[in-house]
């Protein structure tokens, strides 16, 4: 398995000021929107190299069902019929900021909720506290290793299980402060790539970025490079920046990517809302993909592909469309994943270094 993510599912209700409208039984969660990520790149049959976990209370709505059946992932339906499904209520502010609660009590997703197969996947994406980053990570390495004992001539397991994955972790935005930075260390020697937003990133430094002027770039990568520093040069710092795109720096290695949607087609932007989880998704197809090649370019075409991914996210409120015409062609939006990415490269080369 590709990829697998430990993130929830959540039915959402979408606020905004009047006199736009509000959205109810709204998909959404982290868990599906990093899965959607990965599985714009994953048609069928591949599109079961993608798992993830959904927990479907007494009230999950069959329209729902429905949608995440066609995406043909590898979705664990978790029954929990004494209890409704995970829901969150979300408002939007004038400026934009988004307030957030849950409307009932939250079900965490943890190894022991994950399937045979989906403990063999090359990557994970986490997001979560420090301290359950360590131990679903430890959980998992411990589950993997039992799967391996139990079945030591491999013939019902896959050699995965031996080798170690990747685990990407979105730290959990509110313990993203300085008094959480000795936990956050404890966190970075297990992860491979560690992904907070702008704002969480200068959140737990205690600084303030201005990216608009030069010396803000500056500042961003001399912090990275101290973070990375206290870790070890094989850490990858992925800085999600919204409409700006992303930073990836790794030791003395960075780059900048700019966001598929620039300033000049913002208004395709209807709901940012999933962007950033969809973008991780995406970025970890791609550096599957990458291979062996260099650093560079391993790093730029998972940054690519987490751009792509993000840019499906945010056109509409919850998640895209899906056309399927033949069995490994389908449309999302009305377009083309490749063909998103072709233009998207083609825009990338025509910039000047």
């Amino acid at each position: 398995m590709d990829f697998v993510t430990m993130g929830m599912f959540i039915i959402d209700e979408i606020h905004y000021q009047p006199p736009k409208e509000s959205y109810f039984n709204v998909m959404g969660g982290a868990g599906l929107y990093a899965a959607l990520g990965a599985r714009l790149f994953r048609p069928p049959p591949s599109s079961l190299e993608v798992g993830w976990v959904v927990h479907e209370g007494h009230d999950f709505p069959s329209l729902i069902k429905a949608t995440i059946d066609a995406w043909e992932t590898n979705c664990r339906f978790v029954p929990t019929s004494s209890r409704p499904t995970t829901r969150a209520w979300n408002a939007y502010e004038p400026n934009g900021f988004r307030s957030f609660r849950y409307m009932n009590e939250k079900v965490r997703i943890d190894e022991t909720c994950l399937t045979s197969e989906q403990m063999q996947s090359k990557t994970y994406h986490l997001l979560c506290s420090p301290d359950r980053c360590i131990s679903m990570i430890r959980g998992i390495d411990r589950k993997r290793r039992e799967l391996a004992e139990a079945d030591p001539d491999g013939v019902q397991s896959s050699s995965t299980q031996t080798e170690k994955p990747l685990f990407i972790w979105e730290p959990f935005p509110a313990l993203c402060k300085p008094s959480e930075m000795g936990n956050f260390h404890d966190a970075l020697k297990l992860v491979d790539v560690a992904s907070p937003n702008l704002e969480e990133f200068c959140s737990l430094l205690g600084i303030s970025l201005d990216l608009d002027q030069p010396s803000g770039w500056s500042l961003l990568r001399q912090k990275c490079a101290e973070l990375i520093e206290t870790r070890g040069p094989e850490l990858v710092l992925v800085i999600r920046l919204g409409g700006k795109g992303c930073f990836v720096a790794q030791a003395d290695y960075h780059l900048r990517l700019p966001a598929y949607y620039d300033e000049l087609t913002a208004n395709q932007v209807v709901d940012p809302t999933g962007g950033g989880n969809t973008f991780l998704g995406g970025f970890c197809i791609g550096l599957l993909e990458a291979g062996e090649s260099n650093r560079g370019e391993r790093f730029e075409q998972a940054a690519v592909y987490g751009n792509v991914a993000a840019s499906f996210a945010i056109e509409q409120v919850g998640v895209p469309t899906l056309k399927r015409l033949a069995p490994r062609e389908e449309l999302w939006n009305g377009d083309r994943v490749g063909d998103r990415l072709k233009k998207y490269r083609e825009r990338l080369a025509m910039q000047v270094p």
